[in-house]
C-alpha cells in the first residue's frame, strides 16, 4: 500500500509539473469596423484579444455566453433574415458563420467558415478581412483590407464568386443601403505631395529634385529643404459606390479626408464619414517659415465628419463638420474629440452618434448643421457603436466597444444634448497588463 501511495503521489507530481501552460496569442493590433451589433434581446460584440464573440443581454448587460471563432475577430454583420451572424477574423483570414436560429441545436454555434484558398499555391486569397455587408440573403460582401478588394460571397455555398477591385489602400468599412454598396479605404490621400521637380515655379515645384536627389545623390544633398503642396492631379479616391445588382462601380468620390475610419448612410443615400485630415500642406515655404508641431498648435490632423450628398446619382461637393475648430480646445477641459472612429445615425436620422477613439469619448452631432451637441467619457479607445431603441421605437441607448480597455459602455442617448454613462461591462481579456497599459497611453491624444 505504501508503495502504491508513493507511485500515485509521484504521478500526481509529474502531472502537475507537466501540465501545459496556457499561452494564448499576442495582440496583433487589428482594426475594427462594426464590432458590436444588436439582435433581439442580445448584443453581440467581438472580444478581439480572446478570439470570441461575447453575447450580452440587452436588459441586464450580463454576458450570457462566449462563442469561440477565429483569431482576432474585428467585424460583425447579421444576415437580413436574422438567421446568421457573420464574423470577420482578421488574422485567421476567414469569416465565421454563427447560427442564430433558436429552433436548431446549433443555435449560437459556428456552423461554417468562409475562406478562399488558392488550389495551386495553397495560399489565402482572403487576406485580412474587415468589414462585412449583405446585399440580400443570398449575397454578401467582405472587405479584404490587404488585397484592396471586396470579396463577393455566395451565402448558400459559402464560396467567393468574384472580387471587386478597390483602387485605394486598405478598404475596411463597407455598408449596403438602397441597392448601393459603399466602400471607404482607411489610408486615403489628400492630394498632397513633395514639391520636387525639374523646373521651379514657386507653387507646385519649389526645389529641383533632379539636382538634389539624382544628379548629386550624396551627402552634399542632405538637408535640402522641401515643401509639401496640394497637387490637383494626385490620385485621391475616398468613397467607392457599387450597384449591388450588377456589382458595377458607378461612382468614385475624392477629397473626403486622409484617414477614413467609420461610415454610415441615411435613408436618402447621404454618406457620413468619420475621419481625420492631415494638415500636410500647412508647412510654410522652403526655409521661409518654420512649421513644426508647435507652430501647428499640436494639430497635425483635423478631426472631422464629412457629409456626401448625392443628386441624380452623382455626388455633390463634400461638406465638412469640423469637430475641433482651430485653435484646439484645451485638453485639460476634456473637450477634445480626437480620432473620430465609429459613427451611426439615430432612428429619425436627426443625430449622429460618434466615438472619439483618441479621446475616449462618445459625442452627438446635429446631422444637419454639424454642431456638436454633447459628449461623455467612456473607456480606452472606443471603436464600435450601435444603438438600442425603446418600446416606442425612439433611440434610447448606445452600446460602445472600448477596444483597448476591452469593455462595453452603455450610454443614455435619449437626450442628444445630454449624454450620460449608464454602466460599463468588462470583457475577459488575456492581454498582459503592462502591454495593455502601454496601448492605453499610446492611444491617448492628450
Amino acid at each position: 500500500m505504501r508503495t502504491l501511495c508513493l507511485i500515485l503521489l509521484a504521478l500526481q507530481n509529474v502531472s502537475l509539473v507537466a501540465a501545459p501552460r496556457e499561452i494564448g496569442n499576442p495582440s496583433f493590433l487589428s482594426p475594427h469596423a462594426r464590432p458590436i451589433v444588436p439582435h433581439g434581446d442580445y448584443f453581440f460584440v467581438v472580444n478581439t484579444p480572446s478570439d470570441t464573440i461575447d453575447v450580452l443581454h440587452a436588459n441586464s448587460g450580463r454576458i450570457l455566453r462566449r462563442i469561440p471563432v477565429g483569431i482576432d475577430p474585428v467585424s460583425l454583420a447579421i444576415r437580413p433574415d436574422g438567421r446568421e451572424l457573420w464574423v470577420a477574423n482578421h488574422v485567421s483570414d476567414s469569416v465565421s458563420v454563427i447560427d442564430l436560429d433558436e429552433s436548431k441545436r446549433t443555435f449560437m454555434h459556428v456552423v461554417a467558415t468562409v475562406q478562399d484558398i488558392d488550389p495551386n499555391t495553397k495560399a489565402t486569397r482572403f487576406d485580412e478581412p474587415v468589414g462585412i455587408a449583405f446585399a440580400n440573403n443570398q449575397k454578401a460582401y467582405v472587405a479584404l483590407s490587404s488585397e484592396n478588394k471586396i470579396a463577393v460571397v455566395d451565402v448558400v455555398s459559402r464560396k467567393v464568386t468574384k472580387s471587386l477591385p478597390i483602387r485605394a489602400q486598405d478598404p475596411r468599412a463597407i455598408m449596403v443601403r438602397n441597392d448601393r454598396l459603399f466602400v471607404i479605404p482607411f489610408e486615403s490621400n489628400n492630394k498632397t505631395q513633395l514639391s520636387g521637380g525639374y523646373k521651379i515655379d514657386g507653387k507646385l515645384v519649389t526645389f529641383n529634385a533632379h539636382e538634389h536627389s539624382i544628379a548629386n545623390n550624396n551627402i552634399l544633398s542632405l538637408g535640402h529643404v522641401t515643401d509639401i503642396v496640394k497637387h490637383p492631379r494626385v490620385p485621391d479616391r475616398d468613397l467607392f459606390v457599387f450597384d449591388v445588382k450588377t456589382d458595377k462601380l458607378i461612382e468614385t468620390v475624392d477629397t473626403l479626408g486622409t484617414l477614413l475610419y467609420g461610415m454610415t448612410v441615411d435613408s436618402k443615400g447621404t454618406v457620413f464619414v468619420a475621419q481625420t485630415d492631415a494638415r500636410n500642406d500647412v508647412n510654410g515655404r522652403a526655409g521661409t517659415k518654420k512649421h513644426g508641431l508647435k507652430e501647428l498648435g499640436n494639430r497635425a490632423f483635423l478631426n472631422q465628419v464629412t457629409r456626401v450628398r448625392f443628386e441624380k446619382g452623382k455626388a455633390v461637393k463634400p461638406e465638412y463638420f469640423n469637430l475641433e475648430p482651430l485653435p484646439p480646445a484645451d485638453p485639460t477641459e476634456g473637450m477634445s474629440l480626437a480620432t473620430p472612429f465609429a459613427i451611426t445615425l439615430s432612428g429619425d436620422e436627426s443625430t449622429l452618434f460618434v466615438t472619439a477613439a483618441g479621446s475616449d469619448k462618445v459625442f452627438s452631432v446635429d446631422a444637419n448643421s454639424g454642431e456638436v451637441l454633447s459628449r461623455v467619457g467612456v473607456e480606452s479607445v472606443p471603436r464600435g457603436i450601435t444603438l438600442e431603441q425603446d418600446t416606442l421605437g425612439k433611440t434610447a441607448k448606445a452600446w460602445v466597444l472600448n477596444a483597448v480597455q476591452n469593455s462595453v459602455s452603455v450610454v443614455d442617448v435619449s437626450n442628444p444634448t445630454d449624454l450620460r454613462l449608464i454602466r460599463t461591462i468588462p470583457l475577459e481579456d488575456p492581454t498582459h497588463h503592462e502591454f495593455k497599459a502601454g496601448r492605453i497611453a499610446f492611444n491617448n491624444a492628450d
